[in-house]
């Protein structure tokens, strides 16, 4: 797919305030359990290490709880997960 103009990444604002039901329209902490103020900024682009500021070929997926990424990394958490590392 080609990128748009609008296809980047931004950064998170640790001082947004999101719990302000007096805003026209309100503004609720809705990101993660608990949130109690900050929220996504993507008025503008954010580069990462490498430069890059669009979203094509993105490097970001899979940062979960874990921080496993890549198809290396993933690969040895299914061997040792699954039914291959108990039979081995």
């Amino acid at each position: 797919p080609k990128s748009d103009k609008n296809d980047f990444t931004g950064s998170w604002d640790y001082g947004y305030m999101c719990n302000d039901a007096w805003a026209d329209p309100p503004r609720t902490c809705d990101v993660y359990e608990g949130q109690k103020a900050g929220g996504f900024d993507n008025s503008e682009p954010v580069p990462n290490g490498s430069g890059r500021t669009d979203v094509e070929g993105c490097c970001w997926w899979g940062r979960g709880v874990i921080q496993t990424t890549g198809i290396c990394n993933f690969g040895k958490l299914n061997y040792y997960l699954g039914k291959r590392a108990a039979s081995d």
